[in-house]
């Protein structure tokens, strides 16, 4: 007579011996030997640039920061005699309104803005990157106050890293000992350059007699590989200053090798949904198909013998 469940009276071994086979399958199949393949983000690095900064009283000093492959971390301003930050990001934490952080779209600059720049202003400055060693770099800002006399001053400031076909923006600021220069001049690799709407430059000029100052803006539209040079701007009295400006050519993918122990933080697994490569897939599905297959013709025996 057949038994009424054939589950109740299989040997307690071989279900043992099937289970301890299909774990066998999964443990060989188990995701600890997986080989990766690494993509690692770039490490944020600094952009050179000038980290002594002199202003007069009442100007709006600009403490210059830049930064390339930023990725997912954040840029932070720290005055060096106090713990707290003064701004993370666009965040300002400090209850002076006076300060301002000025970062164009696109921009790889975070620069720190002091309205109203007064001697107490004065100290050392840290831009920090919010790497797991903090990145750092830092910059000293002095402030002149002496109302009866301004030493001439000429500066340049803008995006000194710019994608091709963007625009190029540098404005010179010059300040003269009793009134404004009453001209500036700019060169690119000592070639000097004038408004030309064909080739969309356009330079444009403001004065101010109440701070002796003239302001003059350069934009080149649509900057082109050819674009990158020394752009130098120089005013009626002689005061010259320069700057490096670097076309980043935003087609062709960026490759930067990496060390190796600093390999890390994306990872790309090559494999299937279930975590197995391919040819541990193949081996499970054989072994899973030979042990179904002895079951099935043990039943068989099984069912024989009972009849």
């Amino acid at each position: 007579m057949r038994p009424t469940s054939l589950w109740e009276y299989l040997p307690n071994w071989t279900l043992l011996i099937f289970n301890i086979l299909l774990l066998f399958g999964k443990v060989f199949c188990s995701p600890r030997d997986h080989n990766y393949d690494y993509y690692p983000s770039p490490r944020p690095t600094f952009l050179s640039g000038e980290t002594n900064f002199t202003f007069h009283k009442g100007d709006t000093a600009t403490l210059r920061c830049g930064v390339m492959d930023l990725g997912t971390k954040t840029v932070s301003w720290r005055r060096d005699s106090s713990l707290q930050p003064l701004a993370i990001g666009e965040m300002i934490f400090s209850s002076n309104t006076d300060y301002k952080i000025h970062h164009p779209d696109k921009s790889p600059y975070w620069n720190l803005l002091i309205k109203n720049v007064q001697p107490k202003h004065a100290d050392t400055y840290e831009c920090q990157i919010s790497t797991s060693d903090k990145m750092k770099r830092r910059v000293y800002l002095n402030v002149l106050d002496d109302d009866t006399f301004r030493k001439p001053v000429i500066n340049i400031s803008g995006l000194f890293h710019v994608d091709k076909g963007q625009s190029i923006k540098l404005l010179c600021n010059a300040t003269g000992t009793s009134a404004p220069p009453d001209i500036i001049d700019w060169y690119k690799d000592g070639i000097q350059l004038q408004s030309n709407e064909k080739k969309m430059v356009t330079i444009t000029k403001k004065f101010s007699y109440a701070t002796r100052k003239m302001s003059s803006e350069l934009e080149i539209k649509n900057a082109k590989m050819s674009d990158k040079g020394t752009y130098t701007c120089r005013t009626s009295d002689l005061q010259v200053t320069s700057v490096n400006v670097n076309i980043l050519n935003a087609e062709k993918p960026k490759i930067k090798r990496v060390p190796e122990d600093e390999k890390p933080q994306a990872t790309i697994y090559k494999g299937n949904s279930n975590g197995c490569s391919r040819k541990q897939n193949e081996y499970s599905h054989k072994l899973l198909l030979v042990t179904s297959t002895l079951f099935v013709v043990y039943l068989m025996l099984w069912s024989h013998d009972a009849s």
